[in-house]
């Protein structure tokens, strides 16, 4: 049964995207980022040892953040707009400003991981998405190369997906070259592919490639990892596909490094992948493998990609 303070802290929580995104002053948007701050740790917070540490190092960097943030509202500087999208980009965790991202993921929920990976960076990304400048390429580069070979080598699947969400940070800065919106559609698409991975491994309390490889039902997870890694016809390919068209006439330095990091995160899921085959056909159970074993929300996935993604090129 859910507690009378947990749906006071769900209403907070809400109702600070609904502040922030009618407002037009800075005071207010200020205050309802440390609304959101506050009704998010409280959500997520429990009396475990990993959890009290996660809730406490975000409560430290986005306190560092809302305080450089509230200066620089106040300041007349003439490049006030590059150190708000630097101020912005500390509090979401993107490239070079990642350090905190990982450990906290670590620390906290299935539940928790999803909603800092997702909900947590549309406040953000939403008043970045006003200040668009040079600087955003900068990050979003950085952003891609710290996602891509942050993954490689990660026991941890909270890890390995937290630098993810850092590489999926740099297409979502990208995007708002093409259009200042757009970000929005990515981002849901990303957290469509996400709530479908998190759910499994949520559900099989998983938290390590070693646990992982031993579930006996690991289709539903290839699948989500493909998705994931971007192999077409899944949802993650013509997401990114669909960026890479808009971008075409930017500079063709980024779109390689759009490219070239692609592949690396790629190879990271095919890697979990590999390993999850490789054991499959070692089970005996591999011989009374059937059809249905694939489960409707594997086949699921390629629907949406198949479905969903040629109408995302069309836009």
């Amino acid at each position: 049964m859910v507690s009378q303070a947990m749906m006071f802290f769900s209403l907070l929580y809400f109702s600070s995207f609904l502040l922030v995104m009618s407002c037009n002053d800075w005071f207010l948007i200020w205050m309802g980022l440390e609304i959101n701050m506050i009704s998010f740790i409280a959500l997520i917070f429990n009396y475990s040892m990993f959890n009290v540490e996660s809730c406490m190092k975000y409560f430290f960097v986005q306190s560092l953040g809302s305080a450089l943030l509230m200066v620089m509202f106040y300041l007349s500087l003439n490049y006030l707009s590059y150190v708000m999208i630097f101020i912005l980009s500390y509090k979401i965790g993107a490239g070079p400003f990642f350090f905190w991202f990982p450990s906290v993921c670590s620390g906290i929920s299935w539940s928790s991981c999803f909603l800092l990976m997702t909900f947590q960076k549309i406040l953000p990304l939403l008043i970045i998405s006003l200040m668009v400048n040079v600087l955003l390429w900068i990050l979003s580069a950085v952003s891609m190369i710290i996602g891509a070979f942050g993954s490689m080598n990660q026991k941890s699947l909270k890890r390995l997906l937290a630098y993810s969400s850092i590489h999926h940070i740099g297409w979502m800065y990208l995007v708002n070259f093409y259009d200042s919106c757009s970000w929005m559609m990515y981002l849901i698409v990303y957290m469509m592919m996400l709530f479908s991975v998190v759910i499994l491994l949520s559900s099989f309390e998983i938290m390590s490639l070693e646990v992982l490889k031993g579930v006996s039902n690991k289709w539903l997870f290839v699948m989500s990892m493909l998705s994931m890694g971007g192999l077409p016809p899944f949802l993650g390919f013509f997401l990114k596909w669909w960026v890479f068209l808009n971008l075409m006439m930017m500079s063709k330095i980024i779109l390689v490094l759009m490219i070239m990091m692609s592949v690396l995160m790629f190879y990271v899921y095919l890697r979990i992948v590999f390993s999850l085959l490789v054991k499959l056909t070692m089970e005996k159970s591999w011989s009374k493998f059937m059809i249905s074993k694939i489960n409707f929300n594997g086949v699921m996935l390629i629907i949406m990609g198949m479905m969903i993604g040629p109408f995302m090129i069309l836009i």
